[in-house]
């Protein structure tokens, strides 16, 4: 079908594996099995490497866009001989212009990576023009398009999105994996059928393991960490730095640092100088335990800012009823519309990204970085359950050389990436 509809899988709760019709297939081409994941495998081939385009077709049904970006377009996408429903992330590689590492990267990670908090990937396919990436679907949109819609939000309703945030970032962080690009736009909605909601987080393609401090200048001005800005060396800090910024667009309905002309160079001094004010009335009605988990995530040193670990013990968020259900904080009457908090929302992200990829890694090491992830890929997979959410011990380094001064590209955000 063009387009279809379907439930949220269930194949997480699948236990047995399952084989598609015998008669699938031919023995000039690639045939799909099942594995316990319930997600197809290709027989004969790699796991880097898989079927040309035809047999792509041959494996899957491909259904209606639900989201789009510069380089990949996210459709709807049924398995033959299943009726659950994937997303299929198809980037062209015509498009990528040089950065077709970022894609490697979110590639090699996620296949390291499985939490409830996180995007999934099950399978990935390689063609001379496009890359096809098999994952979660995850149908609610992103957190950019509800505080659109919604304005601010309740401290409960804040304080569950920022759990679900915390324990991506716990999780990642854990095996000193820095994500390095935290906004609405990469948390993607899981809705369930009582009304609650949680994130995932998405969009690996700016990540990387993190052993010493790092000096590349990368990603959204918004949400960027003073440390960055910088060039002193930073840490999976930024990641929280970022989750600060969210928490108080959340609550406030706009971010905390913002230039009136929408100049990019005041942006950064605001940030650097980490001055944090809640303006009213849109703060009036926001507890002090809220203002003071903002206050704790935006604190300009990363030693004394708050972890994603100590955010899931503080006070306030322990204290609130996360329920998952999610309300706007927003009165309809008040003088200070929805729209109006949505606008300078809206104005704050027509900055550009400052950095798409890591400018000061070459070719060379990036392979070799890239490698490094599918060994640890690798010896995750051979360890024993209990030992799957340890700290990975093989781990890449970066070059701690300053990058030159950043280029400014646009932003390739793509939903559900």
């Amino acid at each position: 079908n063009a387009a279809f509809r379907q439930p949220l899988p269930s194949y997480l709760h699948r236990s047995r594996p399952r084989r598609l019709p015998t008669d699938f297939g031919t023995s000039e081409s690639p045939v799909c099995h099942w594995e316990e994941s319930g997600v197809p495998r290709v027989s004969g081939y790699h796991a880097r490497h898989a079927e040309s385009g035809p047999d792509i077709e041959h494996c899957y049904d491909m259904g209606r866009v639900v989201g789009d970006g510069n380089f990949a377009v996210v459709r709807e996408c049924r398995v033959r001989g299943l009726a659950e429903t994937f997303a299929m992330k198809i980037v062209d590689n015509a498009k990528l212009q040089g950065r077709g590492n970022m894609i490697q990267n979110e590639i090699a990670l996620l296949h390291s990576l499985e939490h409830p908090r996180l995007i999934q990937l099950f399978r990935s396919h390689h063609t001379d023009t496009h890359v096809y990436l098999l994952m979660e679907l995850v149908a609610g949109g992103d957190l950019f398009d509800a505080i659109t819609q919604s304005g601010r939000f309740t401290e409960p309703s804040a304080a569950c999105m920022i759990r679900d945030i915390s324990q991506a970032l716990e999780y990642i962080h854990s095996k000193s994996i820095a994500h390095r690009d935290i906004k609405p736009e990469n948390l993607l909605v899981q809705r369930h059928g009582n009304g609650s909601l949680n994130l995932k987080l998405a969009d690996f393609g700016l990540a990387m393991v993190v052993t010493e401090p790092v000096f590349t200048v990368c990603g959204t001005p918004t949400y960027v960490a003073p440390e960055i800005l910088a060039e002193t060396g930073y840490g999976v800090g930024v990641d929280v730095w970022a989750m600060g910024v969210i928490l108080f667009v959340l609550l406030g309905g706009f971010p905390p640092f913002r230039s009136p002309d929408r100049n990019q160079e005041e942006l950064f001094r605001l940030i650097q100088k980490g001055e944090v004010h809640f303006l009213s009335p849109y703060w009036d009605n926001v507890s002090e335990g809220a203002k003071a988990v903002v206050r704790a995530l935006l604190e300009v040193s990363p030693k004394r800012r708050l972890t994603a670990s100590q955010t899931l013990q503080h006070g306030w968020l322990l204290h609130q009823k996360l329920s998952g259900q999610v309300e706007s904080a927003e009165n309809k009457s008040d003088s200070h519309k929805p729209e109006t908090l949505a606008e300078k929302y809206h104005a704050a992200q027509t900055y550009k990204n400052i950095l798409n990829y890591d400018s000061d890694i070459n070719a060379c090491d990036r392979d070799q970085q890239i490698q490094e992830i599918h060994n640890m890929t690798s010896n995750q997979q051979n360890a024993s359950h209990a030992e799957d959410t340890t700290t990975m011990n093989k781990q890449y380094t970066t070059d701690q050389h300053k990058p030159e001064k950043p280029a400014q590209q646009e932003d390739t955000d793509t939903k559900q990436e």
